[in-house]
């Protein structure tokens, strides 16, 4: 059997096929952008997404093996941090501290007020069996000073501190700190072809951080609006090639002769 290589239809049909996978790309990048707006981090979905390869149960398990922090506290608990979540470790066996909802658990500090835990959706507090989010954010460090003070390190919101990690405020003398540093220490490190890549790639160069969210908004509504226009351009395309075939079909007569019964048959050599 022969292959016929058409180049139009195969460039329709790959287009097709890869229209599906670029305005997922291009709607999930929204949404990234305006994660935080949206509230998506606290929105669970886990019932619903377990038929995903990335969410079966074994991809959840090397998930959970990757362990970022660890702790024994001064009660003779073992605690561990991982990108799933919190376990405790209790006669040889991990238990999942549910309340934390899986958090990414990147540092853990023993308190005289409680375990604090640091973890992407903010930092928690456990006092006796209760856990309790104190402050919300990403969190990514923390700390206990020589006074008891906590620290904790906050994206976008720089260095908070409580004494018994339930109410939490701005390190405003840390930051002040930074704010004075001289131009000369605080001079932009050198900007690699790699920073400016990525940088150019999320929009980061022609916005600044703060505003990086407009470019991908633009690149995602255009990549979808092209992705999804694509397909309805291609399905009407075959609807009409399909019915002018039907048509043609319809308006060919046909090549067959009938012979009337009892007329003399053609001759044969």
């Amino acid at each position: 059997m022969k292959l016929k290589y058409d180049t139009r239809s195969w460039h329709a049909w790959i287009s097709v096929v890869l229209a599906v996978p670029i305005v997922i790309v291009a709607v999930t990048a929204i949404f990234i952008a305006h994660d935080d707006a949206l509230g998506t981090k606290e929105i669970v979905i886990t019932p619903y997404v377990s038929w995903l390869p990335g969410y079966s149960d074994t991809a959840v398990k090397m998930q959970r093996m990757e362990v970022q922090t660890a702790l024994a506290t001064r009660d003779g608990g073992q605690w561990l941090g991982t990108k799933a979540g919190l376990y405790r470790i209790e006669q040889g066996r991990a238990t999942s501290v549910e309340a934390l909802g899986g958090a990414h658990v990147r540092a853990l500090v023993d308190t005289p007020a409680g375990l604090v835990a640091a973890t992407k959706n903010g930092v928690w507090l456990r006092q006796g069996e209760t856990w309790q989010r104190t402050a919300k954010g990403d969190a990514w460090s923390a700390s206990i000073g020589a006074g008891g003070m906590i620290h904790v390190a906050m994206k976008d919101v720089g260095v908070l501190v409580s004494t018994d990690g339930a109410s939490w405020k701005k390190d405003s003398a840390a930051m002040a700190a930074l704010a004075a540093m001289p131009a000369s220490m605080a001079e932009q490190k050198p900007v690699t072809l790699g920073n400016l890549v990525m940088d150019m790639h999320t929009g980061k160069a022609f916005f600044g951080k703060e505003w990086e969210w407009i470019w991908i908004d633009l690149i995602g509504f255009v990549m979808a609006f092209l992705g999804v226009t694509g397909v309805v351009m291609w399905w009407r395309g075959e609807k009409r090639r399909r019915e002018l075939e039907a048509q043609l079909a319809a308006s060919t007569p046909s090549t067959s002769t009938a012979v009337a019964p009892g007329a003399p048959q053609p001759a044969t050599v």
